[in-house]
């Protein structure tokens, strides 16, 4: 087996002067690539900085801004031994709580950004380390009040004076670490470790959909298998494909789309920041080299997107895009329809379309549909359903709350076993045991429970919903995603993102609540009753009118049910009967 430092030092020895990573940023109006060579010879001066105060297995925090530094950061920490943990920059609107808990939960030793992030990473109490300043030995801001950064083994340094005082004094300590500085490219003193498939790679922590987040332990074997696994199923051709991306490099299709692909091939991708693709979504089908194949990857809302935002398609040719894969969140037949006949005349093909499922827990990528076929879509109960495709490389088993397994055509929780199956989640063995130690009635495991609903049918897997989102009244299974989407089809101002449906307990069963962000004079009440009572034979306990922002959302933009109903019951709960 190998890891991606054996893959990447590969690439840097076979082909050096390939491009490797692109990163194309708009608000600098610039487009910069790096080689393999210029990988690895920055990846080797990061390692040099990391190990000046790290050991191997201690974390290291990312919280750098999107860009080739990120990629750089992630790769410097696999050579250098540590347990890189993507994050973002902490002043990223709405995720400071979110950074804090995991923070607290792995216990960085310190940080990774980039000189413009610097200031904002200081309060963290983290030695941050700037890895694209040109002078490396004086890029490393101590905590307040810590000791400062320092080689391994030599002797502290005092830590009174001032913070000038105590940069200057590692900056002296540091200098002899390195021969050249980081953003030029050359190779730092700094010699490969042996590194085995299975040490850990990074700790991928989960959106939090339904909880509070969880570091998902990913080993150099886990990554590369789901890298092989996605390649795969993509029909990826070596040499004549690329990858290119919007996606936060800090969730994990991002991660994987972006900085994963390319590695065990030696390919490349490019990608530009989630910013500059809400405000041009069509900036995401300009990332493309046409002389090659191209495979890309979104969320369902970013196909409505497009189709709602791009008028002007005079410039677009979609025709060297192999897939553009569907996953992250459920997909809706209309969005497939829609994107199809919004841009079919500018290159676009319908197999195109490629319904996928994953989740971090098996680092990004179970199931995918083929590239060569369109859709399909199936009715299940009156609902249709969006045909993930087949397990790649792993197998599906899908069972009851007992444990049994299930015939195909029946609903229940998917569970996983595969060499992309990663180790648990970081310090928390009780929750690992829960989630990765399944054993079913028949006796085999062990399996990862995905804590999702679906179903086999014809060899392809169909995804149902969450099982802790699931609302059972009066003995009664309803899918959230179900009667949220009688809502977006009865009122037009309530778009997917805008409706929460979930049950709260009640004396005698379940009582069902709506939340909705509507700010409009009218009142969607009583439209929204009827329609739920209509389709669903269901009475709505409460509907509660609420402002913009309200409804809270993943990292990766998901509607997160399970702290919106926290939100509901410590805020609402009696107050807004309607």
């Amino acid at each position: 087996m190998t890891t991606i430092v054996d893959l990447v030092t590969r690439w840097a020895e076979e082909k050096p002067d390939q491009p490797a990573y692109t990163y194309v940023d708009h608000r600098a109006d610039s487009r910069t690539t790096l080689t393999w060579g210029e990988v690895d010879a920055r990846a080797r001066a990061v390692a040099a900085a990391i190990r000046a105060q790290a050991e191997p297995g201690d974390r290291v925090a990312i919280l750098a801004p999107q860009g080739l530094d990120y990629l750089v950061a992630m790769l410097g920490s696999c050579y250098a031994r540590t347990i890189a943990v993507p994050l973002f920059p902490p002043d990223l609107p709405g995720h400071r709580a979110r950074l804090d808990g995991v923070l607290a939960d792995c216990s960085p030793v310190c940080a990774l950004t980039t000189t413009s992030a610097l200031t904002v990473s200081e309060g963290l109490g983290l030695p941050t380390i700037a890895i694209d300043d040109p002078g490396p030995a004086t890029s490393v801001v101590p905590a307040t009040g810590a000791t400062a950064v320092r080689p391994t083994g030599s002797t502290p340094e005092p830590t009174t004076g001032s913070t000038a005082e105590a940069t200057t004094r590692l900056a002296l300590t540091r200098r002899s670490l390195f021969t050249t500085s980081l953003s030029t490219g050359s190779t730092a003193e700094w010699e490969l470790e042996g590194i085995e498939p299975e040490d850990l790679a990074y700790l991928q922590y989960t959106s939090g959909s339904t909880g509070s987040p969880a570091g998902v332990m990913v080993s150099h074997a886990n990554l590369v298998a789901n890298i092989g696994q996605l390649i795969e199923a993509f029909e990826f051709r070596p040499g004549r494909s690329m990858t290119v991306s919007w996606l936060p490099l800090f969730h994990d299709m991002g991660l994987m789309l972006a900085f994963g692909v390319p590695i065990l091939h030696g390919d490349r991708s490019a990608f530009t920041d989630p910013v500059a693709f809400l405000m041009r979504p069509a900036r995401w089908f300009q990332l493309a080299d046409e002389d090659l194949d191209v495979y890309t990857a979104a969320p369902n809302f970013a196909y409505d997107h497009c189709v709602q935002r791009i008028k002007d398609k005079s410039d677009l040719d979609l025709s060297s895009y192999k897939a553009f894969l569907n996953g992250a969140e459920p997909i809706r037949p209309a969005t497939l329809e829609a994107f199809t006949e919004a841009f079919e005349n500018h290159g676009f093909t319908p197999t195109a379309h490629v319904p996928a499922y994953g989740l971090a827990e098996a680092v990004v990528f179970v199931a995918s549909a083929p590239i060569d076929a369109e859709p399909t879509i199936t009715t299940f109960d009156h609902r249709g359903l969006v045909s993930c495709g087949p397990p790649r490389g792993q197998t599906v088993v899908i069972a009851d709350p007992a444990g049994n397994p299930l015939p195909p055509g029946q609903i229940g929780e998917i569970h996983i076993a595969g060499p992309n199956v990663t180790r648990g989640y970081w310090s928390n063995p009780t929750k690992t045991q829960e989630a990765f130690d399944a054993t079913l009635a028949d006796g085999t495991g062990p399996w990862l429970r995905t804590g999702d609903l679906g179903t086999l049918h014809n060899g392809e897997l169909y995804l149902t919903g969450r099982l802790k989102d699931l609302i059972v009244i009066d003995g009664r299974n309803h899918h959230p995603q179900d009667l949220e989407a009688t809502i977006h089809q009865t009122h037009p101002a309530l778009k997917p993102g805008r409706v929460a449906a979930f049950s709260i307990p009640s004396a005698a069963s379940e009582h069902l609540i709506i939340v909705v962000e509507h700010t409009t004079p009218d009142d969607p009440t009583d439209t929204i009753r009827a329609a739920i009572n209509h389709h669903h034979n269901l009475h709505v306990h409460e509907v509660v009118r609420a402002p913009a922002g309200t409804i809270h959302k993943t990292s990766s933009g998901k509607l997160a049910r399970h702290p919106t109903r926290a939100w509901y019951l410590e805020n609402y709960r009696g107050q807004h009967v309607t």
